[in-house]
């Protein structure tokens, strides 16, 4: 069973700036001092083409980072690889679509999701859909649930980080 969680990001400036933004990468580098407090985070690849903005990084966690039921079947460390794409800029409808994925070696867990940075009356909105399934009888469910709830808090520092960034920076 998979468990499904939107989010949405409501900032002030334009698309088209924001997709600069997130296709910057000054935004990667500067945010990825925000996971340092909890996990050693370093980018992999960043590349930019015809087809949009492949971002790929690391976190590299110990199990005490992690909630106890996580952790008692976790080894000492453990590694999230991000990939994220950002399809390039349509100027037509004012927006971008990407989509991302979180890969944990060993692990019997699937989590993707889906973007839409769109133009709104005030501004723009990212749209984020997640798709997270723990194949573990049981318990399964209960882990896609923490994984979420983790997600949400990610989420949400992530969207903190964005206001601050976007306000100095424009």
């Amino acid at each position: 069973m998979s468990r499904r969680m939107d989010y949405v990001i409501d900032l002030d400036k334009p698309a088209e700036a924001l997709y600069e933004s997130f296709t910057s990468r000054q935004y990667w580098d500067d945010l990825i001092t925000i996971h340092e407090a909890n996990a050693h985070t370093e980018i992999v690849e960043f590349s930019q083409g015809e087809d949009g903005t492949d971002i790929e990084f690391t976190h590299t966690m110990s199990r005490h980072n992690l909630p106890p039921i996580a952790s008692a079947v976790v080894p000492i460390k453990i590694v999230v690889t991000r990939k994220q794409h950002f399809d390039t800029y349509n100027p037509e409808s004012r927006s971008a679509h990407g989509h991302y994925c979180a890969l944990v070696p060993a692990a019997p867990l699937d989590f993707v999701g889906s973007y839409v940075l769109g133009q709104t009356a005030t501004g723009s909105a990212l749209r984020l859909s997640s798709v997270c399934t723990v194949n573990v009888p049981l318990i399964g469910g209960k882990i896609e649930q923490l994984i979420l709830d983790g997600l949400r808090h990610l989420f949400d520092a992530e969207r903190d980080f964005t206001q601050d960034w976007i306000a100095s920076h424009y």
